[in-house]
């Protein structure tokens, strides 16, 4: 999933996204679809669309329901991603991490109308594994391997939990303590409903009981 600060950065976004999915591929973009939004409907736009073959569909003025599939992928992908933050109490300045979460997540568990297959089967041609998931915005605890330390110090920071690396095998957090989001494999996540672990510490207490004879 690609962020951008402002609708200026769309084509760059765009270009680099086709280059990538076409290498990725192996073949040409056809079409795509889009609405009258000055980001899309502009010089640049045509002039690309034009050298490569691409033909630049629209939808017509104020009637959004006719690019359906992208206005409930966004919808589905908003509501996720709101709930995620307000379920663990995260601030608003994590909302990029939980739409790019919810995307990594439902891309790979979400099935194809009428089949049995994912999104991300469909595209890649193998299954994928959700072995590695935790809870968003759970507590984790970070090795400290990048700062000096000493003998006694404490190994590990503390932080949050984010999502997942777009690029490589890596957890993204955001450390508590240098108040930074990053990316680490050395992270212990602690995603244990509270609910449940109070009761697991009620049955260990009422097991370990003690004699004074």
């Amino acid at each position: 999933m690609n962020f951008i600060r402002e609708k200026s950065y769309t084509f760059d976004v765009f270009k680099a996204l086709c280059t990538q999915l076409q290498r990725e591929k192996g073949c040409g973009i056809v079409r795509i679809r889009s609405d009258h939004g000055t980001e899309f409907e502009n010089f640049k736009f045509d002039e690309y669309c034009s050298d490569e073959g691409i033909r630049h569909e629209f939808s017509s003025p104020i009637t959004p329901q006719q690019n359906g599939v992208v206005e409930r992928k966004n919808r589905t992908l908003q509501e996720f991603a709101r709930v995620m933050l307000h379920a663990k109490h995260l601030p608003y300045r994590f909302w990029a991490e939980a739409m790019n979460t919810t995307c990594h997540i439902h891309n790979r568990e979400t099935l194809r109308t009428g089949t049995t297959t994912t999104l991300y089967e469909l595209w890649k041609g193998r299954k994928p594994t959700v072995k590695y998931f935790n809870v968003f915005g759970s507590k984790c605890y970070i090795l400290s391997d990048r700062d000096y330390r000493r003998k006694m110090d404490p190994k590990s920071d503390e932080g949050i939990f984010l999502g997942y690396s777009t690029n490589s095998r890596a957890y993204r957090v955001f450390n508590s303590k240098t108040e930074t989001v990053m990316e680490s494999i050395n992270v212990v996540i602690n995603d244990v409903p509270k609910e449940k672990a109070l009761d697991v510490d009620a049955d260990v207490g009422n097991k370990c009981t003690y004699s004074a004879e």
